[in-house]
């Protein structure tokens, strides 16, 4: 199968459809099956390997996101998209938010190459899940799961829940409730004391605080006690400035950007780094302090000691396509070091995101910071804003979270 492009399944209930889609994906050298129903398309899982399945939104009987989440529970490693001429916002947006479908495209396709994005999503993929990394997994006591906590609140939110219900899920875990206490309180956020918790989680904004407990609770699964508290620390805390500064930079472009991308892709980015942290101490702490001797970020400092598997960004790649976040995340991060292979539409969220790392490396390790790298779409006044934001964070802050 991986000797070609790739092996897909589109499902659409319309023939001229699926035979215009056909003809144009083995042109590009995919492997195409059809199917007109969701029920064939089922059958057809149940007796061929598919790396992708495209399906239609709006089919008689079962609809596409119905048939996407038969398929998330029986076929779990089939990348799953959403082909749709039909504006459906709210309901596409929430089938991606709990990882029913991993990517969205609109009909027709004719303003841009349908082909080449299934492609590259289907390369990319593979990457993420190649045998290098699977063994490094495999060397793993166990791969942690979605904790329980993130789950409630990626319902609530979704469902658009007050802040007192959201505020009520998180105060079920005492310890919770207290590092989003600290980190709404500490000058990074409000500079208030004593700040309500459903305060305290508007100031961070919902999607922050969902991906905030996903970082705290992972590392309390997986953290063994040997651990250096400071580490994971330091972590957290650069993690948090990342996302901040990403989101100063985005939202002062003027630039459209997909805002549940940038509320949360400085946090997950560093995902990979906690796991590292709690399976290879030594490893990570060697990475960590050539890191900070060279004023370098965490992968940059992998790639000078020639650690080929770039243990923390292939570590987080994976954990995202576990989890099923959405593709253009996983896309941004797993292609952070090698900008020309990101998508048009995601590239300068992903240039952003380098520059600010840059910055915050530098700043991280005490040494004096120079201009972040230039990035077309940010004015020189939004440049200087964030290099501000990111020195004081790091040297006129609290650093308890």
């Amino acid at each position: 199968m991986n000797s070609t492009q790739g092996k897909i399944l589109i499902v659409d209930d319309e023939l001229n459809i699926t035979n215009s889609l056909r003809r144009m994906f083995v042109c590009e050298g995919l492997d195409v099956l059809i199917a007109n129903s969701a029920e064939e398309a089922l059958d057809i899982l149940s007796k061929n390997e598919a790396e992708l399945i495209l399906s239609d939104y709006k089919m008689p009987d079962v609809n596409g996101i119905q048939l996407l989440t038969t398929v998330k529970s029986q076929y779990p490693n089939v990348f799953r998209a959403i082909l749709s001429g039909y504006v459906e916002t709210d309901t596409i947006t929430y089938a991606i938010s709990k990882g029913i479908a991993m990517a969205y495209f609109k009909k027709p396709w004719t303003d841009y190459n349908l082909a080449e994005k299934i492609i590259h999503i289907i390369r990319t993929v593979r990457q993420v899940k190649n045998r290098d990394l699977v063994r490094i997994f495999s060397r793993m006591d166990k791969l942690p799961g979605i904790p329980e906590i993130y789950l409630r609140l990626e319902r609530a939110i979704q469902a658009g829940e007050s802040i007192e219900k959201i505020a009520s899920i998180v105060k079920q875990d005492a310890s919770m409730t207290a590092k989003i206490m600290q980190i709404g309180n500490s000058v990074f956020y409000s500079g208030k004391k004593y700040l309500p918790l459903e305060q305290a989680i508007l100031m961070i904004g919902l999607n922050t605080i969902k991906e905030i407990v996903l970082m705290y609770k992972l590392s309390e699964g997986m953290v063994p006690s040997k651990v250096n508290e400071d580490d994971l620390r330091a972590i957290f805390r650069h993690a948090l400035i990342l996302n901040k500064a990403v989101e100063l930079c985005l939202h002062d472009s003027g630039k459209k950007y997909n805002r549940s991308v940038s509320d949360t892709i400085g946090i997950l980015s560093c995902i990979g780094m906690i796991i590292l942290l709690s399976s290879k101490p030594d490893a990570f702490r060697e990475i960590y302090e050539t890191a900070l001797r060279n004023g370098i970020t965490f992968h940059d400092a992998e790639n000078l000691m020639g650690i080929k598997e770039d243990l923390s960004l292939n570590i987080t790649c994976h954990l995202l396509d576990l989890y099923n976040m959405p593709f253009d995340i996983l896309e941004i991060i797993h292609y952070r070091n090698n900008l020309d292979s990101v998508s048009p539409e995601n590239r300068f969220i992903a240039c952003v995101l380098n520059a600010v790392s840059s910055v915050a490396a530098r700043v991280r390790a005490g040494m004096e910071s120079e201009p972040m790298p230039a990035v077309e779409g940010l004015s020189i006044q939004t440049i200087e804003k964030a290099e501000r934001l990111i020195t004081e964070a790091y040297y006129a802050y609290d650093n308890r979270f």
